[in-house]
């Protein structure tokens, strides 16, 4: 199976006891409420927001295709929890939910204009405002919503500065009696609409609405800061419980830029930072899990017929289970544990593998070795690539940095082993002995080798390498361990890709 970079609704990451736990937050706090679930980009905050919004009882497209909410027996497998036990949580509210995405929105004119939009468009079909004529079947609903978007469009959000937040608020709205009156009327209006539409029966408890927004960091700046100057000012109603997805550093980063007009952006870090910690009153930070083994070996697709049989005629592969637990365990051993980081990693390794050049019969290839060489293709190109001009700088080069931690190379600076291998034990180990350069660059790596583009020669040709993780390098050490130190350059041109299918 190739799969997508849709979200999942399934617990491959161990999140839905954590899901649990954030949903009893939004139905047990006095709103308004706003709650952040921060994690990088790739690290499964829109599947973990999904899962939040299937346990507040919202319909998501099931295996079959068929929109629906959680059955007695899903919730129950999934969240451990009764249908009994949540229908307490809400108390005899109902309780409505809005998906709303600025990403996509972050063009128009105003973000509040376009989240106002989408509450009435998603109000309207789940409402079923409509028949099938088109005929309107619920008037005072839809006169609400319209209503509620027509006011909106006459709101002014404040352009970024560092004045507008640190007079923020009460203080801020001081300044015009007129801004005052209309942001307080519209919350009137908003309150008063929400607790209409919310409402199912006369009598009945008021209910709540829960507005899921994802994706808020991918926005320029100016946009993420007026729809978040929108909520504080406009939308903080007493029936309204925001859930947001985002990555905290790059929204305080982005921010930052906006307030400082893209000058010395460094110095307004601290001042963004403190922003987005007065917006929530809860924030936390999406664990990274232990371990991915469940959802790499869900990646994977054991099942796929095609893909064991790619896997039986490259390398000595019987496409039993302990070979499969063995591929599963050492992907989750040497990969970042970011679910699309893994995804991605996974899917294109299946196509290295259909690149690789025929094979004499009866020899096999090591399945390890590509995926070392897929990881520098990846995550690491310019290192590939010398390997693919000469094979023996995985040698010289590539190896001696994974067991040494020291390399003469511009390009391993900002690369950095895992954790655990650095340290008194990994400084231990001893380099592995020169070998002769034999892939064609006629030269010998010693380390008193004067370093390419050495920063004390004050060479400004190439920017600053970033911090990075060589996850890899767990591997390679291993692999050195077993294959010896020295790998021959044939073997690691038998497992580079070639575009004609065979090697020359």
């Amino acid at each position: 199976m190739i799969f997508n970079d849709e979200p999942s609704y399934k617990d491959d990451l161990g999140y839905y006891t954590l899901v649990r736990r954030v949903g009893h937050r939004a139905l047990k706090c006095k709103p308004p409420y706003v709650i952040g679930v921060c994690g990088s980009w790739g690290s499964g905050k829109t599947s973990f927001l999904r899962q939040l919004w299937a346990y507040l009882d919202g319909e998501f497209e099931n295996e079959g295709g068929d929109f629906k909410a959680l059955g007695y027996h899903e919730r129950f497998k999934w969240f451990e929890e009764t249908k009994e036990d949540f229908d307490k949580l809400l108390g005899k509210r109902n309780v409505e939910l809005v998906w709303f995405n600025p990403w996509q929105h972050q063009f128009e004119s105003s973000p509040l204009v376009a989240l106002l939009h989408e509450i009435r468009r998603q109000f309207s079909f789940r409402r079923k405002l409509f028949d099938k004529a088109g005929k309107l079947t619920d008037v005072a609903v839809h006169s609400t919503l319209n209503a509620l978007a027509e006011m909106g469009k006459e709101l002014k959000i404040p352009l970024p500065s560092a004045k507008n937040i640190m007079e923020r608020g009460r203080e801020y709205e001081a300044e015009s009696f007129s801004a005052m009156l209309s942001s307080q009327r519209f919350r009137e209006f908003f309150e008063g609409a929400i607790e209409e539409i919310t409402r199912e029966k006369k009598g009945q408890k008021k209910g709540l609405l829960v507005i899921f927004i994802d994706d808020l960091d991918r926005c320029e700046g100016e946009v993420a800061y007026r729809l978040l100057e929108a909520l504080k000012l406009y939308l903080n109603a007493s029936n309204c419980v925001y859930v947001l997805g985002l990555d905290q550093q790059h929204l305080e980063s982005s921010i930052a830029k906006a307030l400082s007009g893209e000058k010395e952006t460094w110095r307004y870090r601290p001042l963004a930072r403190d922003y987005l910690s007065k917006m929530f009153q809860g924030l936390f930070l999406l664990p990274v899990p232990r371990s991915a083994g469940k959802y790499v070996k869900n990646v994977l697709s054991p099942e796929d017929g095609d893909f064991k049989q790619k896997l039986e005629s490259l390398f000595d592969f019987k496409g039993e289970d302990n070979d499969w637990k063995e591929l599963a365990r050492t992907l989750d051993e040497n990969l970042p544990h970011n679910p699309r980081k893994i995804k991605s990693f996974i899917a294109s390794w299946k196509l290295y593998l259909d690149l690789l050049p025929d094979q004499p019969a009866g020899e096999k290839l090591d399945w390890r070795l590509t995926l070392i060489l897929h990881y520098l293709a990846q995550f690491e190109e310019p290192l590939f690539r010398k390997v693919e001009e000469a094979p023996a700088f995985y040698n010289d080069h590539i190896v001696r940095f994974c067991i040494g931690g020291q390399s003469n190379n511009w390009m391993f600076d900002g690369l950095e082993r895992p954790y655990e291998m650095t340290g008194a034990l990994a400084a231990a180990a001893p380099p592995p002995p020169l070998e002769p350069d034999t892939g064609g660059t006629g030269t010998t790596v010693v380390p008193s080798a004067p370093r390419i583009g050495d920063p004390a020669k004050k060479d400004d040709s190439r920017a600053a390498s970033p911090h990075r993780v060589f996850w890899i390098s767990r591997l390679i050490k291993q692999l050195a361990n077993e294959k010896g130190v020295a790998l021959d350059p044939n073997v690691i041109l038998r497992h580079l890709p070639c575009a004609g299918g065979e090697a020359e």
